[in-house]
């Protein structure tokens, strides 16, 4: 949880290295940092000290974290109790069974991880990929030049043919 919060205030890992070996040395040894920004306070800074702990024995438990001044604001806005704040919930054998209604195809599935990979969430078809894919009807193929991604030639197995031909 420690190394999540950090990323979602600061926009980037505490410990980075290419290598997986050092990178699992400097999460062992490494001293945490934080950047200068965005400006946090000391006691977001504490929280994700104590989170980051190398120590597992005196690392801050979820408990402790729930009381935690930052996550309280020093106490005035304290989280409900787990009695105020969970309650047990049933379901049936018949829910289980409907709660899956459609499993998505396999170009789905390899679309959404694309998409994941990229760390684009934008609409897949829109901008550069729809010129590309309307290019791709049977007998055109879109084909990029070694070295430039920027050029693009149409090759076609077909003869060319005029508006005028294709009409009559």
């Amino acid at each position: 949880m420690g190394i999540t919060l950090y990323c979602f205030i600061f926009g980037q890992c505490p410990f980075m290295d290419e290598r997986i070996l050092s990178l699992h040395s400097k999460i062992k040894s490494q001293m945490l940092e934080f950047p200068d920004q965005p400006d946090v306070s000391d006691e977001l800074k504490d929280l994700i000290t104590q989170m980051l702990d190398k120590n597992p024995e005196s690392r801050i438990t979820v408990p402790e974290i729930k009381v935690h001044p930052w996550v309280t604001k020093n106490g005035v806005e304290p989280l409900p109790t787990e009695d105020e704040n969970c309650t047990l919930v049933e379901v049936t054998e018949e829910e289980v069974e409907n709660s899956v209604k459609h499993i998505p195809s396999l170009a789905t599935v390899i679309l959404v991880k694309s998409m994941i990979r990229k760390r684009s969430f934008g609409n897949p078809f829109e901008g550069s990929r729809r010129e590309e894919r309307s290019l791709s009807a049977p007998g055109n193929l879109l084909t990029r030049k070694q070295g430039s991604e920027d050029n693009l030639k149409l090759s076609s197995d077909l003869p060319d043919v005029d508006e005028d031909e294709l009409l009559s």
